[in-house]
């Protein structure tokens, strides 16, 4: 079953709002299934990638073990986790000696070859990303193993993603002034092309 664009999109808009009602009011499975839908959703009709038809598979299991269990709650708190983890392997294996950094790599599909000013700024902000998602992970943990519910519900699935969004936007300023010399993209534009990550 693959899901559209649009469709997918909205289940991923909505997740963080299922998944502070089913944190709050005990009901983990709901939020559970719906990253489930999600995962199946996303998978191509005719995928034969034996990682992907295997988590597709554990996840409805571990969904069911965790319920009759009475650790749906915990199985909740793992995909923040994972998911920070996940952005900061993204960003951060492109740091490698002999690799373009993953922010050079987006500028250059955007302006072409990049002077070494700009190279080494886009570098410098793929440390900061790195870092910043190590540290949201970190958080992650820590709320999961010592916040209440409502808690860690507020930061996974509000504030973190306000402080996502806010170092978007405190960091275009930022490099205008940085590299004032560049002819810039208007903000919209340059964060679409910062969103369309190159994970290969």
């Amino acid at each position: 079953m693959t899901l559209s664009s649009r469709v997918l999109t909205a289940l991923a808009i909505a997740y963080p709002f299922v998944s502070h009602f089913g944190a709050t009011l005990g009901a983990p499975v709901v939020p559970l299934l719906w990253l489930c839908l999600m995962l199946w959703g996303s998978l191509p009709s005719r995928s034969r990638s034996p990682a992907l038809l295997a988590l597709a598979l554990a996840c409805p299991v571990a969904i069911v073990i965790g319920h009759l269990s009475g650790h749906a709650d915990l199985l909740l708190r793992l995909p923040p986790v994972i998911i920070c983890f996940a952005f900061a392997w993204i960003f951060g294996r492109t740091l490698r000696p002999g690799h373009t950094a993953l922010i050079s790599r987006i500028g250059e599909r955007m302006r072409g070859e990049l002077p070494e000013p700009v190279a080494h700024y886009g570098h410098r902000l793929t440390v900061v990303w790195t870092l910043f998602f190590v540290i949201l992970g970190l958080e992650c943990i820590l709320l999961g193993l010592f916040a209440s519910p409502f808690w860690w519900s507020l930061f996974t699935n509000y504030i973190n993603y306000a402080l996502i969004a806010l170092l978007l936007v405190l960091e275009y300023p930022i490099r205008r002034r940085v590299l004032r010399d560049l002819e810039h993209t208007p903000f919209i534009a340059s964060l679409r092309g910062s969103l369309r990550l190159d994970l290969h």
